[in-house]
């Protein structure tokens, strides 16, 4: 059962409180719906007439305008009947389970509402300020246990509309639950009025009180002869209406009640019929045959709230926005909202009622940029010239986040703001549905799509330098200013060797045991010489000096000379036993050697060290001092990133509006496990590869800001065009299929002209001998097997399938000017049915369009046998029509059907 304790419900209350009983499900729904009727507190308010005005039926609606900042929500609505329009109404299951809190502590909680009732009713005499029993306990508390208490808060409020949002009854306040958002006022339906339309809209809550008390009452039979001449008793009601009163008329179990205003105390029947408002108790259905569009908007949020109460959340979706969210109009929320429902109207046509039936997503928004301060701000804000101030504050709020990013003083920052907010979200998650198993997606727009990507190779090793590091590192090796001798360089590899192995010890530690250090050339020097990753993570962990890389790598094959490593030593039984006393000798010198060699360098580094200490100043004439400020400014702006792993595995990562492709360009970076040097014959790039099952790059064709990102993951689909996802209307736009019709028509030609000049190939292959046939099919065989490359192996492993796709661009419509599309195409992703279909193709792609039944189980299971001797025949490209290039141009499937051809005719 969900209960809301509230902030005063003390400490033993909340103890009580299961996780599960928090969970808005149907199994809690029916418990409710149980166990509901059997409190004290419902039988009173149950229908105890049998008059067509009496009910039992209570609704709790929440207002569509937020409360402003410590606005009490006892002191709206001003008027005793809400407007129409101004209130919607909570789903069937949603307002159950707050009348199911509500019950359990009616008379706590409706003592605190009539004592926020009586603050607001003597008057404004200032600002007025919460003063119930939860802020005074947040005032008593500290700064640090404050947030921990409002996390608590959160945590017992009842979850409603999905469990984005949940209800505190205490002071009536709807508030989310994944971000900072306004408190929206929460109203109890008991009581209802119809005044000249067929809606029945709910009375206030002091109202209502006072017009049950006279229906538990049965004022009705206390009637008398009113003014007006009509046969009824007058209650007088409370509010801000001077002269309000209700009339109940009737009989014993049929009754009915008027509300009314009669300042002069004189109304007649007539106009009393004609212009009273009709009261009713209980909620009722509106009449109404031709729905408003408010109503209807209502009757689709009602729908949504019952069904996000009956289906499990079995997928969470995280959404990370880009650039532009300093901007006054523009909001997450708002985007992930309007997101929400056009994915709800596309799934409806889309999905088939079992899908929609097994799970449900939920879509979460992640606002890294809101409450990030970055130190640049406030600099960036005084140089803004006042020209086109508007313009400058545009490109400030968007393109400037795209420049902290970049800079190596701002981009921990940013990295920690978004992987913090993710973790806080799925902990968030997980406290409201323990025991989650479901799967965890990203979707990541413009800027964010970097962010993520970047967290995503992380999740490993989560220290790396700065993205950009390499540009530096380049810059360092090409500069002779900036070069040492190779003394230098031998030394301090062998003092980073030391370093590692004493796990986060100072270079003087080293520096003072030798034995240590020769221990670990022994051991280790190879190694450590000749890798970059060793070199880079040695970096990391000096404490009192940082020495350049470069100096490590400077020349691996002196080292490996003047070193012998425990590798390279000749086992004793290669050696003849006259010689093994020469070979002893020599290594025994070879360590004096090394040892001295060490003693050289202690005496160096320490005279530079006090040189740099005795002066602050660098001296131009010094070349030493020169080289060591260069080497020190240069380190200085290519610090170490720490990454923050995140508390889920990412099942599909979803780039949308990505210019994550020109970033990795600008890094030299491709998408690989770190063994594609000789497949993309270069020798300066990094491979990188993201922790999550899938990644799909979607785009629109006249996007400015997007980029494909398959060129860097497969150099074979540099010439291959992206995926075209399919309109949610059906089909292709008319000029993308003319356009693939023309292109199709062409290669065909062009295939049947390649066809006819193998004929000659084909005969003279007939007429050779079996053997040389049987030869050439096995060497046919081994090269289909060889040419797979190491781009497509990546492509499988990124998508899933041996031929997937990664890159999916959308259709344009039709008779549009490119450069028209493109001014709005970047921020038109959260209200595209294509990418909204798209996304849900994917999400559901796990669970059947209907339920398998044991019989078609048992015909699967029994062609298993029968599809695998077949295999070899079957064209692993019709997998799905998503993952294919709708176009005619397809030169592989070509390829593979004349293999075929060949086949079956030498057989």
């Amino acid at each position: 059962m969900a209960l809301d304790m509230g902030v005063g419900g003390g400490a033993d209350e909340v103890e009580r409180i299961s996780p599960e009983m928090l969970k808005n499900t149907p199994s809690n729904i029916r418990k409710l719906a149980d166990e509901i009727e059997q409190f004290e507190g419902r039988q009173k308010y149950l229908a105890r007439t049998r008059s067509p005005s009496d009910g039992g039926d209570v609704r709790w609606y929440f207002c569509k305008v937020p409360l402003a900042v410590n606005e009490l929500a006892a002191s709206v609505p001003k008027t005793e009947i809400v407007g129409k329009g101004d209130y919607f109404r909570f789903g069937m299951r949603d307002s159950l389970a707050i009348e199911a809190s509500f019950l359990q502590r009616e008379d706590e909680l409706l003592s605190s509402w009539w004592k926020e009732y009586a603050e607001c009713s003597d008057g404004p005499k200032g600002q007025p300020s919460i003063t119930s029993k939860s802020s005074e306990q947040l005032s008593s508390v500290g700064p640090e246990s404050y947030e921990l208490f409002t996390t608590e808060e959160e945590r017992v409020g009842v979850p409603v509309k999905g469990g984005l949002y949940e209800v505190d009854l205490v002071n009536r306040h709807c508030f989310p639950v994944y971000w900072n958002g306004e408190n929206r006022r929460v109203l109890r339906g008991h009581w209802f009025a119809r005044k000249g339309g067929l809606d029945w809209l709910p009375l206030r809550e002091d109202v209502s009180e006072q017009l049950e008390y006279a229906y538990r009452s049965q004022v009705w039979h206390r009637r008398t002869f009113q003014p007006s001449g009509l046969f009824a008793a007058r209650v007088d009601v409370q509010g801000s209406t001077s002269g309000l009163h209700a009339l109940f008329t009737g009989e014993d179990d049929t009754w009915e009640a008027w509300l009314s205003v009669d300042a002069s105390g004189v109304y007649s029947v007539i106009s009393l019929r004609r212009n009273g408002i009709k009261l009713r108790r209980g909620y009722a259905p509106s009449q109404s045959q031709k729905p408003t569009p408010d109503e209807q908007r209502q009757q689709k949020e009602v729908e949504m709230d019952d069904y996000c109460s009956q289906v499990p959340v079995r997928h969470l979706v995280f959404m990370v926005h880009g650039i532009g969210q300093r901007l006054e109009k523009s909001n997450l929320v708002d985007d992930v909202g309007t997101f929400r429902h056009v994915t709800a109207t596309v799934a409806e046509r889309h999905l088939t009622s079992h899908q929609l039936g097994t799970q449900r997503v939920l879509y979460i928004p992640c606002q890294w940029r809101k409450g990030l301060t970055l130190s640049g701000e406030a600099a960036v804000e005084k140089i803004t010239l006042d020209g086109v101030r508007g313009l400058r504050t545009m490109l400030s709020a968007t393109v400037h986040d795209v420049l902290y990013y970049m800079s190596p003083i701002h981009c921990q920052d940013i990295i920690d703001s978004v992987s913090n907010q993710l973790n806080k979200l799925y902990l968030k998650f997980l406290k409201r549905n323990p025991g989650y198993d479901g799967k965890v997606s990203i979707y990541a727009h413009s800027l964010g799509s970097v962010l993520s990507y970047d967290i995503l190779c992380h999740q490993e090793t989560l220290y790396s330098p700065f993205p950009m590091e390499w540009m530096y590192t380049e810059q360092k090796s090409k500069d002779p200013s900036t070069s040492v001798s190779n003394n230098l360089s031998s030394g301090s590899s062998i003092v980073n060797i030391g370093d590692k192995i004493s796990d986060n010890i100072g270079v003087e530690s080293h520096v003072n045991n030798p034995e240590l250090v020769e221990e670990a050339t022994c051991n280790e020097v190879g190694p450590s010489v000749s890798s970059d990753e060793d070199s880079n993570e040695t970096f990391g962990n000096l404490n009192s000096v940082q020495f350049d890389d470069n100096c490590m790598n400077n020349d691996p094959n002196s080292m490996r000379n003047e070193f012998v490593t425990c590798d390279e030593n000749t086992s004793g039984a290669d050696i003849p036993h006259n010689d093994k006393d020469e070979t002893i000798k020599s290594l025994i010198e070879e360590i004096d050697l090394l040892k001295a060699r060490i003693k050289e360098f202690e005496v160096e580094y320490a005279d530079r060290v006090n040189a740099r200490k005795s002066s602050p100043v660098v001296n131009q004439s010094d070349p030493e001092s020169v080289q060591l400020g260069t080497r020190d400014s240069l380190k200085n702006y290519t610090p170490q990133i720490r990454y923050t792993k995140l508390e889920f595995k990412v099942d599909t990562f979803f780039a949308v509006g990505s210019p994550l492709g020109v970033f990795l360009s600008l890094r030299n970076v491709r998408l690989g496990i770190g063994k594609g040097k000789e497949y993309w014959e270069e020798d300066n790039i990094n491979e990188e590869m993201p922790a999550c099952r899938q990644m799909f790059n979607i785009f629109h064709p006249f996007d400015p800001v997007a980029y494909r990102i398959e060129p860097l993951v497969c150099k074979e689909y540099m010439h291959m065009r992206p995926v075209i996802i399919p309109y949610h209307r059906g089909g292709k736009r008319l000029y993308i299929g003319f356009q693939e019709f023309r292109e199709g028509f062409a290669s065909r030609s062009q295939a049947f002209v390649d066809h006819l000049s193998s004929v000659k190939v084909k005969v003279l292959t007939i007429c050779e001998s079996r053997s040389n046939d049987e030869q050439a099919e096995e060497s046919g065989n081994t090269q289909e097997r060889t040419e797979r490359s190491y781009g497509s192996v990546m492509i499988e492993r990124l998508t899933g399938t041996e031929n997937g796709r990664i890159d999916h661009v959308l259709q344009d419509k039709t008779f549009r000017h490119p450069y028209l599309s493109a001014i709005g195409s970047h921020t038109n992703y959260w209200r595209d049915s294509d990418t909204a279909l798209f996304i849900l193709k994917h999400l559901y792609r796990d669970i059947p369009d209907e339920p398998i039944s044991c019989n078609d189980q048992q015909l699967n299971d029994s062609s298993n046998d029968d599809n695998s001797s077949t295999k070899k025949w079957s064209d692993p490209r019709e997998i799905a029509d998503e993952e294919l290039p709708l176009t005619f141009a397809d030169s592989v499937s070509i390829k593979n059907f004349s293999q075929r051809a060949r086949k079956s005719m030498r057989s």
